[in-house]
C-alpha cells in the first residue's frame, strides 16, 4: 500500500511512502518538493495485479478475465438467483 503525505512542519514537503498491508511495516519512503513527482514515482512502482473472486457466482473471477460473469462463465442479470446463473450448481 501506498500514500504519499504533507510534512506538517514544512508544507510544500511530500513524503511518498510504501507500507506491508498485512503488518503496517514502513518498505521504503523517500521526500519530494513537487507532489506530481512523488504520485509519478508511486505509479511507476511495478506490482502484480490479482483480482480475487468476491462469491461464487456473483461477479467475481476476474482472475481469469471474467468479471462480471459467474464462476460459470455466464452472465448473471441483477434479476438472476444464484441456481439461475449457475445451473450447474458447481461455481
Amino acid at each position: 500500500m501506498a500514500g504519499i503525505t504533507e510534512t506538517p512542519d514544512a508544507p510544500g514537503l511530500y513524503t511518498a511512502y510504501v507500507v506491508r498491508h498485512t503488518t503496517g511495516e514502513t518498505l521504503g519512503n523517500q521526500q519530494f518538493t513537487d507532489l506530481f513527482e512523488a504520485i509519478r514515482t508511486i505509479n511507476e512502482i511495478h506490482r502484480d495485479w490479482n483480482y480475487e473472486a468476491i462469491s461464487k457466482c456473483g461477479g467475481g473471477n476476474c482472475g481469469s478475465g471474467k468479471c462480471g460473469t459467474g464462476a460459470c462463465g455466464m452472465k448473471k442479470s441483477s434479476t438472476q438467483s444464484e441456481s439461475e446463473s449457475c445451473p450447474t450448481g458447481k461455481c
